[in-house]
């Protein structure tokens, strides 16, 4: 068994989530829910493979070496149950600065670009710093929180001259992993209309029980269909700079390698791909324990609320750490609710940034002494914003 109880010394290591607490928050104690990487330590098989990396003593450019591809390989295979060949991989060094590159180099300024909101925010700024137009295609939501894909609004848009789509799957922040139905049809409509389609499958190891994440790669033709992944979720290692494209086109690979090396952004990161080997030729366990364990985390939330504040209801999680709390019964807006659950203690995202204002982002990858120390937090700073 792994431990994920034990916290990881974070605070004053240059982490983002917990460094930046006074300077972005003016909260230095507040304990932090908010960035998506997690509070326990990193699978020990990770950390000894970089140790011995580093025992080299020489940190030099680095090429993607056989080794590394067919641990990826081997991971999509018998993981994600998508036989892909080694060529097909394009390294690369974080999925939203990919992203920003795939969106400069497939499409013009001033093209149609697709998302399907409320999603992470970093979409929305990747097509709109790139002088491109945003097309939002809303989620549905039911009685129970669970979002759905208007398929009909779905086929409109993106028969509205929409050059690329950009699927979040597993979606974040409402938590949902498509189906197989669902991840097909998003890809016929996208063939059918001539659209690039680009799926952001960071969380794809992030299953809850019950769920299967089925990957876009495999959903109908691959002439048109680019996926991104990573162990940075799964494995906490972000701060490594690995991730992975899978494009099965050709023609797509070899058009954005030429872009990135016009660019001279090719070249990977040693220890980053030391990482991403390890962790896919050995992580398969721990990936196993880490999910049943951020499942219990997530069944304490919903306890704590069902007891202690019963208006605050959470969409079903069935993948990803991210849960998404409706907080509309407060009368206040995301924003003003997680400044007073700030000035409680507790640091999460507010839902405005994502595009749905009655929610905010709860992270759960961290130690289950720390998520019940952050509850009674979050019910404070709720009540502070809801005037009870």
């Amino acid at each position: 068994m792994y431990d994920f109880d034990t916290p990881a010394p974070r605070a004053g290591s240059g982490a983002l989530k917990w460094d930046l607490r006074g300077p972005a928050f003016g909260n230095e104690n507040a304990l932090p829910f908010w960035v998506a990487d997690s509070d326990y330590m990193s699978p020990p098989e990770v950390v000894e493979a970089i140790r011995d990396a580093a025992s080299r003593c020489v940190f030099g450019y680095t090429v993607p070496t056989e080794e590394y591809k067919n641990a990826v390989r081997k991971w999509v295979g018998e993981r994600h149950g998508w036989d892909i060949e080694p060529d097909f991989i394009v390294p690369s060094t974080g999925i939203v600065s990919e992203l920003a590159n795939i969106v400069r180099c497939f499409t013009d300024p001033g093209d149609k670009i697709l998302i399907q909101t409320p999603v992470y925010d970093p979409f929305a700024s990747v097509v709109k710093t790139a002088g491109r137009t945003l097309v939002e295609n809303r989620l549905r939501r039911d009685g129970d929180l669970r979002y759905t894909m208007d398929f009909e609004d779905l086929s409109r848009d993106l028969r509205s001259g929409v050059r690329m789509m950009i699927l979040c799957s597993p979606h974040n922040p409402v938590g949902r992993v498509w189906t197989r139905e669902e991840v097909t049809r998003v890809a016929e409509l996208c063939a059918e209309n001539g659209v690039l389609l680009v799926s952001d499958e960071i969380h794809w190891d992030l299953i809850m029980p019950g769920h299967v994440q089925f990957t876009a790669g495999n959903a109908g033709t691959s002439d048109n269909v680019i996926v991104l992944t990573a162990p940075s979720k799964t494995f906490n290692v972000a701060g490594l700079k690995c991730s992975n494209g899978i494009i099965p086109s050709a023609s797509l690979r070899k058009r954005l390698e030429a872009w990135k090396e016009a660019r001279h952004i090719e070249c990977g990161n040693n220890l980053g791909q030391t990482a991403c080997r390890a962790a896919y030729e050995y992580g398969a366990k721990w990936a196993d324990e880490q999910n049943e364990y951020l499942w219990k985390n997530a069944a304490a939330v919903r306890g704590f609320l069902a007891e202690n504040l019963p208006e605050v209801k959470a969409a079903p999680l069935e993948g990803t750490y991210l849960m998404w709390l409706d907080i509309s019964a407060s009368g206040a807006g995301s924003r003003e609710v997680c400044a007073s659950m700030n000035r409680a203690g507790a640091i999460l995202n507010d839902g405005f940034r994502y595009g749905d204002d009655g929610f905010v982002r709860l992270n759960i990858a961290c130690p289950r002494a720390q998520l019940e120390a952050g509850l009674p937090l979050l019910l404070s700073g709720y009540r502070g914003a809801a005037g009870k």
